[in-house]
């Protein structure tokens, strides 16, 4: 999911980087003979490369003993103000520190930096382990991710016994983390002349039962019309399916699927992309891109090119008043322009299983995000906020499974993330 972690290359601190106060001597050796690695598990170190340990109070208040290893790789919600990873000069004991309402508060975050270590690499090489074909005998899917996070959750117990002793519910961060990285084992990456994604009907499944009514249409042969030819979509839509009753995914519960020209004629009529109409379109459908001025050649971002997408299949219902285009020979996804000249942009996602995958793991952890709502992350942390880490670090997990679909402001996908006034991607 996009991990890249240098494991060798830590950032190592020279004596003078380090603070006469911080008188834990495993803590000074660590740092300078080990080092801490830039960013994992959702953690920042950066800073260290570049400035010496500096305390987390500089004005003489309390914390005069906590220094400033780094911060949250996510952004802590608005009420707050930025919260820190630190160390404690005289245990060794590292936290997550922060202030809510003017009180500053804190999470045992690690009982010390060489567990600290331990634990971010064992999170992230939960989700490195799963690009690896071969690992878990190409096994993918729900109930793998279920038993990763199980294994996975007690190898960290063990790694920190103290830090699980600390906490009577689950240690802040680490399980929220896990969580994230583990969806990774939900499918396998393709290859050539194959989808994006490969998984089973597990996965659609589940996917109904997070999001939907916990029902799946698979089609019918014969629900499927002959301009569907690429092999690989028609054996996921017959084997797999699609959800059905999701927020975003509108699928019909029966019926063939039909063409676009066929479902919305009103929107290929000649007259739609006539000059002249109102619809910012001033050109000639099936003009040439190349000689003409107004366009800069790419017929995703040009409203009258998507023509095209007459002969595309109609799948299923999309935010905004859309439809998923489908190109039945290539599989891949595309949106009409309908309510807006030229947006969202005609790419959705490479093809359907690459959409599944993605609303799969928004999915997964939109769950996630709404168990801590109403407050009932303060009954089990002082600081520690798991919806914090969820809403930062959502778009970036899902433009790692298909970068294309967040490759610009403009694109379905990223227009989602944004709109704050439906609550993005999570709520």
């Amino acid at each position: 999911m996009g991990i890249e972690q240098d494991w060798d290359g830590r950032l190592q601190l020279e004596p003078q980087q380090l603070p006469e106060r911080l008188s834990h001597l495993p803590s000074r050796e660590f740092l300078m003979q080990e080092g801490l690695p830039e960013a994992a598990a959702f953690l920042d170190f950066s800073a260290l490369d570049f400035s010496p340990l500096e305390p987390f109070a500089k004005d003489g208040g309390t914390g005069q003993h906590l220094f400033v290893l780094g911060e949250t790789a996510y952004a802590a919600p608005r009420s707050h103000e930025g919260d820190a990873v630190v160390l404690d000069g005289v245990t060794g004991q590292v936290f997550l520190i922060g202030r809510r309402r003017g009180e500053l508060r804190r999470d045992l975050l690690a009982s010390g930096l060489s567990a600290l270590v331990e634990l971010m690499r064992e999170v992230d090489v939960a989700a490195l382990a799963a690009e690896e074909p071969e690992a878990l005998g190409g096994e993918r899917g729900p109930a793998i991710v279920a038993e990763v996070v199980r294994v996975v959750r007690e190898r960290l117990r063990a790694m920190d016994p103290e830090l699980f002793a600390h906490h009577r519910a689950a240690p802040p961060h680490w399980e929220t983390a896990l969580l994230v990285r583990s969806l990774a084992w939900g499918a396998l990456p393709g290859g050539p002349a194959r989808l994006a994604y490969e998984f089973g009907p597990e996965l659609a499944e589940d996917l109904a039962a997070v999001t939907g009514n916990g029902q799946v249409r698979r089609f019918r042969p014969e629900e499927l019309p002959g301009g569907l030819t690429h092999g690989p979509t028609r054996r996921l839509l017959t084997d797999v399916g699609l959800p059905l009753g999701g927020a975003l995914l509108g699928v019909a519960d029966d019926g063939p699927l039909v063409t676009m020209v066929e479902a919305y004629p009103e929107y290929f009529a000649p007259e739609y992309f006539a000059p002249g109409t109102g619809t910012g379109d001033e050109h000639t459908p099936g003009g040439d891109p190349e000689n003409d001025p107004d366009s800069d050649g790419d017929s995703d971002s040009d409203e009258w090119e998507r023509d095209h997408q007459r002969h595309h299949i109609a799948l299923a219902a999309w935010p905004h008043d859309l439809e998923i285009a489908l190109d039945g020979a290539t599989g891949r996804l595309e949106l009409p322009a309908w309510n807006d000249p030229g947006i969202p942009e005609a790419y959705l996602n490479q093809d359907v299983s690459a959409l599944l995958y993605t609303l799969w793991t928004c999915g997964r952890m939109r769950a996630e995000w709404r168990r801590w709502e109403h407050g009932a992350a303060g009954e089990a942390w002082a600081l520690f906020d798991p919806q914090a880490l969820l809403s930062g670090v959502v778009e970036g997990v899902l433009a790692a499974l298909d970068p294309g679909a967040f490759a610009t402001p403009d694109h379905s996908w990223q227009l989602l993330a944004d709109d704050h006034s439906m609550g993005g991607l999570l709520h």
